[in-house]
């Protein structure tokens, strides 16, 4: 198969697995940050510092969006970020799927923004 076509089998794996994950509760979780899953999901993308590399953004937001959304919601923004980046002239790559759940990961542990930012520091990003 080629690399499009697996990079695509790939996405949709990572889209059914965040519906399946969206039933997984969140120990200390705080109010969601909005009603809606875009309004929450760009909520936490604001809390992200800028300038900082890529894939540490992506693990304090698919982990923020896992804590103050849910874990689901940070699975499919993760994948929407690597379809936009795939076709959009971005830059798509497994790593940052990678950071995404390590950032899923750190949320499930982490009671707060604090402690997340130094789980994914303390796991290489």
């Amino acid at each position: 198969m080629a690399l499009p076509g697996r990079f695509a089998v790939g996405l949709l794996q990572a889209m059914i697995l965040a519906v399946a994950a969206g039933c997984v509760s969140m120990p200390n979780k705080p109010a969601r940050a909005a009603r809606s899953s875009y309004g929450c999901m760009q909520a936490v993308r604001a809390k992200v510092p800028e300038g900082i590399p890529d894939k540490r953004a992506h693990c304090l937001a698919a982990g923020g969006i896992a804590r103050d959304c849910s874990i689901g919601e940070a699975y499919m923004a993760g994948a929407g970020k690597e379809i936009s980046d795939f076709f959009g002239g971005g830059d798509a790559e497994w790593g940052d799927s990678r950071a995404d759940r390590v950032g899923i990961r750190c949320a499930r542990e982490s009671s707060d923004d604090d402690a997340l930012a130094a789980c994914c520091r303390t796991r290489g990003y």
